[in-house]
């Protein structure tokens, strides 16, 4: 099952999110383990006043330990904005099912409606 970390961000980091392209984690709230968690995609789970939930998926082109950041690729748009996160203040773990997206190549989703069986 591929899976999806989903991270808790406010509107101070719609920069590195959007133009950087990268998402860097607090190290105060853990490491995250992408391989053992089979996690090839990230969501921005955003905290602000206008939007608080997901609208888009990114998939994750490479992992820095050092500095805990996590690169960002492809990105696709959710039909309709997730707000099923648990805790706001850590990383979690969901199935990319959870999001009605299929992956249908290394790093190009369609959504579960489209799938072709």
């Amino acid at each position: 099952m591929i899976n999806v970390i989903v991270v808790p961000e406010n509107d101070n980091f719609k920069i590195d999110v959007s133009y950087r392209n990268i998402v860097g984690i607090d190290k105060n709230i853990g490491i995250p383990n992408l391989e053992q968690q089979n996690a090839k995609y990230l969501a921005p789970y955003w905290l602000s006043k206008d939007f608080k939930g997901v609208n888009r998926i990114y998939h994750i082109e490479g992992f820095d330990s050092k500095t805990n950041e996590i690169k960002l690729g492809n990105s696709f748009i959710l039909k309709n904005s997730w707000n099923q996160m648990g805790n706001h203040r850590k990383f979690e773990y969901h199935s990319l099912e959870s999001f009605n997206f299929v992956e249908v190549n290394e790093g190009y989703l369609i959504l579960e409606s489209y799938n072709v069986k």
